[in-house]
């Protein structure tokens, strides 16, 4: 008889480890009103579902925001998450600028889920959740890159035509599921104006249109880019997150503007890496390398909190992990980034208020 018992609880010990390791959406929080694909690739179309369907069942809490359009005509489509009335004070949370990313856009719909459950009370994992909002408006632009995300999961249905006007004037290296650039072969995350694009010359830099390290002739040159530069003038957020996929890091400051921060970047990026266990880099000092990044854009061109943050470790080629991965790989060592991003943003809030330029 206590062979049998221990043999049962054995195997039911074991039953959940493998629950928690594999974490699909349902067994980990055991509720159908999660709707977020996080085991199979997710895809644009399936993105635009989920935030209609969040949309219509959150409709108090989350208000659509129009930002522009990709070279395409695709939607960046966004959210602001907050009451009927905007409030001077948010956070920006922005997920796939890199095309083969896509770890990052279902973090950040993940987390937007999640997050609205907790303001609902459907959920405990942000206890603080409804309470956040009595400071700032949170937005989430799940994708900023829709071409490029369509182009690397092979989904051509509503680009192949115009993406067929390009297609043999870009480099392509490996193949399209290495695609990282935008759908003209412009690599969004060099094109931000901070006055480094005439330097701009790391990673594997292209001279020509390519699926990865082509800066493009000028800055913000990209319709995506000059849409979330206008965003970002508009709304002006305290702290902006961008999150990526490989390298297991924070990048957080870089030697031309962390001085204006007096610590306060320090002190956020540490609580975020203490948690999610990510690296914190040194202080980035040559702008060849970091410049005309999202990032850094935002700490040059308004003094406000941006960071960079690499939700994987690298695994030796240019397509991340498999997606029945990302809740092991990402999720369950990350999940509380975003949520301590947005506590320190009402922390400081009147801090980087008067450190930012308005």
């Amino acid at each position: 008889m206590n062979k049998l018992f221990l043999l049962f609880f054995y195997l039911i010990i074991t039953y959940c480890v493998i629950c928690q390791e594999n974490n699909s959406s349902f067994d980990f929080y055991g509720k159908s009103n999660y709707q977020i694909e996080d085991s199979l690739k997710y895809t644009y179309s399936m993105i635009l579902d989920d935030l209609t369907y969040l949309y219509a069942n959150y409709s108090e809490w989350v208000h659509p925001v129009e930002v522009g359009k990709s070279e395409f005509g695709l939607e960046l489509a966004t959210i602001r998450i907050g009451y009927e009335k905007p409030k001077k004070c948010c956070v920006f949370i922005v997920g796939n600028i890199h095309a083969r990313e896509d770890y990052s856009s279902k973090l950040v719909m993940k987390f937007l889920n999640v997050f609205l459950l907790n303001i609902t009370n459907q959920d405990n994992t942000y206890p603080k959740a409804k309470q956040f909002l009595d400071s700032v408006d949170i937005y989430i632009m799940p994708v900023a890159n829709p071409d490029g995300l369509k182009i690397a999961q092979l989904d051509f249905l509503g680009i192949e035509d115009s993406f067929n006007l390009y297609r043999d004037k870009i480099l392509l290296i490996d193949t399209y599921q290495e695609w990282k650039a935008n759908g003209k072969g412009i690599d969004l995350n060099a094109t931000f104006n901070d006055g480094n694009h005439h330097l701009k010359h790391g990673g594997n830099f292209q001279s020509v249109p390519c699926s990865e390290g082509y800066k493009g002739l000028f800055p913000a040159e990209p319709k995506e880019t000059q849409a979330i530069q206008n965003f970002i003038f508009k709304i002006k957020p305290l702290v902006t997150v961008s999150f990526h996929t490989k390298g297991n890091v924070i990048y957080w400051a870089d030697k031309g503007t962390h001085k204006y921060f007096k610590e306060i970047d320090t002190k956020i990026n540490k609580k975020v890496s203490i948690v999610s266990k990510l690296a914190l880099t040194s202080i980035s000092k040559y702008p060849k390398v970091y410049g005309c990044g999202l990032e850094n854009y935002i700490r040059s061109k308004y003094h406000l909190i941006a960071s960079c943050v690499e939700l994987d470790s690298p695994n030796g080629g240019r397509i991340q992990s498999p997606d029945n991965e990302f809740n092991l790989r990402v999720w369950n060592k990350v999940f509380l980034a975003p949520y301590i991003y947005i506590e320190n943003a009402i922390l400081y809030k009147k801090e980087i208020t008067e450190i930012a330029i308005h």
